[in-house]
């Protein structure tokens, strides 16, 4: 079962002889319980994908269908509902307030949501318990290293179950052995919870450890398959700077 659908998606930014093609007619399905990795070289339109499969940016046309609702067609206040409830983000930065902690971080967008602070606490913990940084609750973000800041920033994108985790370079603060670490733990949520991931990555390593890698080039989709069947691609040089 599709849990995502892109349907012939175009971005355009600028107009007239200043106008940038980012996508052009991009398709591509996800399934539910799916890890898939994309990559591209700077400029192919990985990143702009996305965002826009995020909701955080809106197409210049084509459709975008998230559990079968088209997000192009919603009202901004119910994208931002769907963003915060149905689709979780993991940044290459973190992202963490410095001045809370990591319960606090984790819990700060359900309050924010309505939820009471007690109950936002009891799930916070429960989703830093999923990636194994319970003996961390109390800790600020400059006493972690940056794999347990990225632990943390997952726990956060995990706290309301959503359907979808987006990541955009989640490894790439990280050094290889915690880059490998912080992936094999997307890799269990995939197995273990049945979590659905799309991860943006210029890493190849890192994208070995997806079940389907999807190439960008020039704003169209060059590949679409297994690891072992795309990976060794001549193609996939220039998208490893």
């Amino acid at each position: 079962m599709l849990i995502l659908q892109a349907i012939n998606l175009f971005k355009t930014y600028g107009t007239g002889t200043a106008a940038v093609q980012a996508l052009r007619g991009v398709s591509i399905g996800i399934s539910v319980g799916e890890f898939v990795a994309i990559m591209g070289p700077s400029g192919s339109g990985k990143s702009t994908l996305l965002t826009i499969c995020g909701g955080v940016e809106v197409p210049s046309s084509g459709q975008l269908l998230l559990e079968g609702k088209d997000l192009t067609t919603l009202s901004d206040d119910d994208l931002t509902k769907i963003r915060r409830r149905r689709l979780g983000f993991i940044f290459q930065s973190f992202n963490l307030l410095p001045n809370l902690t990591a319960e606090e971080n984790v819990s700060l967008p359900m309050e924010l949501d309505g939820m009471r602070k007690a109950d936002g606490l009891q799930r916070a913990n429960s989703s830093l318990e999923r990636v194994g940084m319970t003996h961390r609750n109390k800790h600020l973000p400059a006493q972690m290293s940056g794999g347990e800041q990225q632990r943390v920033a997952i726990a956060r994108a995990l706290a309301f179950q959503p359907a979808l985790l987006l990541a955009d370079e989640p490894t790439g603060n990280l050094d290889s052995f915690h880059s490998q670490t912080i992936t094999r733990l997307l890799t269990q949520l995939v197995a273990e919870n049945g979590q659905t991931i799309v991860m943006v990555t210029h890493d190849p390593i890192i994208a070995g450890f997806a079940s389907r890698v999807i190439g960008i080039r020039d704003g169209q989709v060059e590949f679409d398959g297994p690891p072992a069947e795309v990976l060794n691609r001549p193609s996939l040089e220039s998208a490893k700077r």
